[in-house]
């Protein structure tokens, strides 16, 4: 069950919070949790957007198979005909085929590789979703009085209350300021 690897990662880290702030402040928290998954699949703009996602996806994979389709008749008719062409002839088939072959990993490359045509188009199309669902997390948790919101799905932190945080980075680099010659950390 989802909510026992929640219990599993989340109790490490709410007996951490217990000892670093005592018992009695850690009673007070009010820690909510919150299925990024869940959102994610059952929001209706999330899914219009995977939606057409979903149809640039199909259509690209069809340019790719007509292409993969074409560079395999190619490779049959010169494998069949080989024998009876000149060493010319068969040399330009070669270059087709190398052409054919090259064209058709750079259009998966560019259509399906990493930082391709088909995840531009998803963040293109999700980040403005994704920046409405972190607002609303925001407000649902400040407007309950949360002091912590943690996503259960991949374990972090999704909203501190700003009244009930502080930044430790400053301190932490002082510390390490005094352990450390001056050289090694910056202020």
């Amino acid at each position: 069950m989802e909510y026992k690897k929640v219990i599993t990662y989340t109790l490490p880290v709410l007996l951490l919070l217990t000892f670093m702030t005592g018992s009695d402040t850690f009673a007070q928290l009010k820690i909510g949790l919150i299925n990024t998954d869940m959102i994610m699949t059952n929001y209706s703009e999330m899914t219009e957007v995977q939606k057409q996602v979903d149809e640039i996806t199909q259509k690209k994979r069809k340019e790719l198979e007509d292409l993969q389709n074409e560079f395999a008749a190619k490779s049959k008719q010169f494998e069949s005909q080989s024998l009876l062409l000149s060493e010319e002839r068969k040399k330009q088939m070669q270059k087709e085929l190398e052409d054919l072959y090259r064209k058709r990993m750079q259009y998966q490359q560019e259509a399906f590789g990493q930082g391709g045509e088909i995840e531009k188009k998803y963040r293109e199309l999700t980040d403005p979703i994704i920046k409405k669902i972190n607002d609303m997390i925001d407000k649902v948790a400040s407007d309950e009085n949360f002091d912590l919101v943690f996503d259960i799905v991949n374990m972090g932190v999704l909203y501190a209350n700003p009244g009930k945080t502080e930044d430790l980075t400053q301190k932490v680099l002082d510390e390490l300021a005094k352990l450390a010659p001056k050289s090694q950390v910056q202020r």
